[in-house]
């Protein structure tokens, strides 16, 4: 007999993310949103009284310890996210951590092995690959639809006025542009191509020596991926797989992908779907999507949320099944993504 049963989530947070979570929750199979934990119990009842039959609690250990939840949901700042997840594990609460699982490679090493000798599931949220637009381009890719892949490239960024006080120029904040923005790319080009070769890159400091902006380059047997991000710019925002038989494009904005399409030439691809968000390239692609152009195969997909209503099923399932992780998106890639964050930050920056 199959295992049917609701996972109750409690969310650590009361942020914009942690909203987008709850909202979206609704539109997740097998799952349901029952409690809130905040630094204050007045932010945890206001934020529980927007969401219905949910419970708010002042601290992440009363919420562990009431009997409410089988699961537990980081939407902190990424600076906590380590302390917050050894809590959770400790406690023996399955958690799905916002990406990125930490602020740095060490601290998602220790919860890695706590996770592993507690038997307690961990997976950090990295829901673009949970889209069904991501799901139906990498199974296109295996089935051959554009041949043997030869290059990926992808660019995730967008202006942030500098402010050394924001978090994302806050190094002790778990800011700069690659652990925020630079970790979809990274993880998404190992989902589509597997472990690289060789990673290498390069980073340009902020005056607050956060990273602004980097570029890295994997590896392959007989292909590579092109990475970029940054902080400083707003960038094109769009994943390019190339292939000897043709090219699928996600995005803009890829991360969020609600389709793709599969063209026969990288020239027409560029063409038809540029990347970026100046008004004259959304025009172009606005009007060129909707002419059917020979050769071009467009796949679209509908969201009933804005695309976390995935990940919280997959990870749901995952824990309904007593699993320690989810097999789609393993501790392991995970950590291997930070390493190569850290391969290039401990690199000196280029200032150029």
């Amino acid at each position: 007999m199959s295992d049917t049963r609701n996972i109750r989530w409690g969310i650590i947070g009361a942020g914009g993310i942690a909203r987008q979570f709850a909202s979206d929750i609704r539109h997740a199979q097998g799952a349901s949103l029952t409690a809130v934990a905040t630094r204050g119990p007045a932010k945890a009842q206001a934020f529980a009284g927007d969401q219905g039959d949910v419970t708010g609690f002042g601290s992440l250990s009363e919420m562990l310890a009431s009997g409410r939840i089988d699961a537990a949901y980081i939407a902190t700042p990424n600076s906590v996210h380590h302390a917050q997840a050894l809590a959770c594990i400790a406690a023996g609460m399955p958690v799905l951590v916002e990406k990125p699982l930490t602020a740095n490679l060490e601290a998602a090493l220790e919860i890695e092995a706590a996770a592993r000798q507690a038997g307690v599931f961990v997976m950090e949220a990295m829901w673009s690959r949970y889209l069904p637009a991501m799901q139906a381009a990498r199974k296109a890719i295996r089935d051959g639809a554009i041949g043997t892949v030869r290059r990926l490239e992808a660019d995730l960024a967008w202006k942030v006025d500098y402010n050394p006080s924001h978090r994302l120029f806050n190094k002790a904040q778990g800011g700069g542009a690659l652990y925020d923005l630079g970790v979809y790319p990274i993880s998404l080009a190992r989902w589509f191509l597997g472990e690289p070769q060789e990673v290498s890159g390069v980073w340009r400091p902020a005056p607050s020596g956060v990273d602004m902006s980097a570029e890295l380059t994997l590896q392959y047997h007989a292909a590579e991926a092109r990475i970029s991000c940054g902080i400083d710019r707003d960038g094109d925002n769009r994943m390019i797989i190339e292939g000897d038989k043709g090219v699928i494009v996600l995005g803009p904005l890829f991360i969020k992908a609600t389709g793709f399409a599969i063209y026969p030439s990288r020239a027409i691809a560029d063409w038809a779907q540029p990347g970026g968000s100046a008004a004259p390239t959304r025009l172009r692609r606005k009007l060129l999507g909707l002419l059917p152009l020979p050769g071009v195969k467009r796949h679209a997909f509908a969201l009933k949320g804005s695309g976390l209503e995935f990940e919280i099923e997959a990870a749901s399932n995952a824990i309904r099944q007593g699993l320690t992780e989810e097999p789609d998106n393993p501790l392991d890639e995970t950590i291997a993504n930070l390493r190569m964050i850290d391969t290039v930050l401990t690199a000196p920056p280029r200032r150029n």
